[in-house]
């Protein structure tokens, strides 16, 4: 008889963890019986149902909104004040349930029912995330297993449930040592990378073979992504021919619009959806990621499945995943000099040169990123944690 595992985490509507967590569970669900319960607010338009439009799919809300009259009375009283916006169950967390209903304790209640049911959970979560660590030590207490792939930079480590874990799987080596630096912690990991979800259209699209004037930053638009000062940095030493087009939405989308509407050699072009991915990655040159903190990012491995040339900060798994490609072009987030002299190392590449450095990037990408690989890891860990003595 198949398994039981459940992924857990504050998985909502759009978003890398969504699409990863959809992308686990497709994958889990092949050998075991898998469903996906969010700790905070989901719909039926989460990219979570990508890969898997009957996944099963729910959130700790929903239960206690079912489970609770009077917790879902008080919701749709909130529902109808608020005009109708959002999930009726996202309201049943009101202040006066909070306050007056005991809503902590009813929450725990209702994880400590749902995790009866399962053999593991998978925690896809940053370690501060709402809820991880209630439903770590009710795992443990109940003798589950507990898988954590965690999201994000590692920045604060000292969680009493680390040792509780079974296994952590992270993005890279750089967000597992921020872990590994707590000797209170007995930590055992493996490193298991993204992977590009439209890889079949990423890797039809012919190797670069053209001298570098098309430059893209695809992010979301806040400013803890640094895509403004890049922006600044790109107009001082671009050429009249050069143009940098900036993907994504965000807070700052609409002054930096604003800001740099006049310019021809910077063009916006708002959210890109997944669909229309290998689109824009066919029509430019390279690649600029200018994050300071990220745990991939995914970018940078569609980057690589469509062989464009990265520019990047040392940010994430980056490092790791060029080394064995040609691709050595990096920057110092917030650094005007690193990024100009990196700027001009590219611009300076020939037609050879590119054309090689971005065939071995589609053959790092085959080797060890592709849909394939990253699910033979995936299942193999799954298969470890849950039959130890096979």
């Amino acid at each position: 008889m198949n398994k039981n595992i459940l992924l857990f985490g504050p998985i909502g509507d759009f978003g890398g963890r969504e699409l990863e967590s959809g992308f686990v569970a497709s994958i889990l669900s092949t050998k075991y019986n898998v469903a996906i319960c969010s700790s905070g607010t989901i719909s039926k338009k989460s990219q979570a149902f990508a890969f898997d439009k009957n996944l099963k799919v729910f959130s700790v809300k929903q239960l206690l909104f079912d489970e609770y009259w009077v917790l879902k009375l008080l919701a749709y009283i909130s529902f109808f004040k608020n005009f109708f916006k959002g999930e009726i169950n996202s309201y049943v967390n009101s202040a006066i349930a909070k306050r007056f209903l005991s809503y902590d304790k009813k929450t725990r209640i209702i994880l400590e029912n749902l995790i009866t049911d399962y053999d593991a959970i998978f925690v896809v979560a940053q370690l501060s995330s709402g809820l991880v660590s209630d439903a770590i030590k009710i795992a443990k207490r109940k003798n589950k297993k507990v898988l954590f792939r965690t999201t994000g930079t590692i920045t604060f480590s000292d969680f009493d449930f680390i040792n509780s874990v079974d296994y952590f799987i992270h993005h890279s080596i750089n967000n597992s040592s921020r872990l590994e630096e707590n000797k209170n912690h007995n930590h055992n990991y493996t490193i298991i990378d993204q992977c590009a979800y439209n890889e079949i259209d990423l890797f039809e699209i012919p190797t670069s073979d053209k001298k570098i004037f098309k430059f893209l930053i695809l992010s979301r638009l806040s400013p803890e992504k640094g895509v403004q000062e890049i922006i600044d940095f790109f107009l001082r030493v671009c050429s009249e021919n050069d143009i940098l087009f900036i993907a994504g939405n965000g807070v700052l989308e609409r002054d930096l619009k604003i800001k740099f509407k006049d310019l021809k050699n910077i063009k916006f072009l708002g959210f890109v959806k997944s669909s229309d991915l290998s689109a824009l990655f066919e029509i430019i040159d390279c690649l600029i990621i200018p994050s300071p903190e990220e745990s991939g990012p995914l970018v940078g491995i569609e980057a690589m499945c469509a062989g464009k040339i990265i520019i990047s900060t040392k940010v994430g798994a980056m490092q790791e995943r060029m080394i064995g490609s040609l691709n050595d072009y990096w920057f110092d987030n917030n650094n005007f000099e690193s990024f100009r002299k990196v700027f001009f190392d590219v611009k300076k590449l020939n037609v050879m040169q590119i054309k090689k450095t971005s065939v071995s990037l589609k053959e790092k990408y085959k080797m060890e990123y592709s849909i394939h690989e990253i699910s033979k890891k995936y299942l193999n860990i799954v298969d470890k944690v849950l039959y130890p003595c096979e």
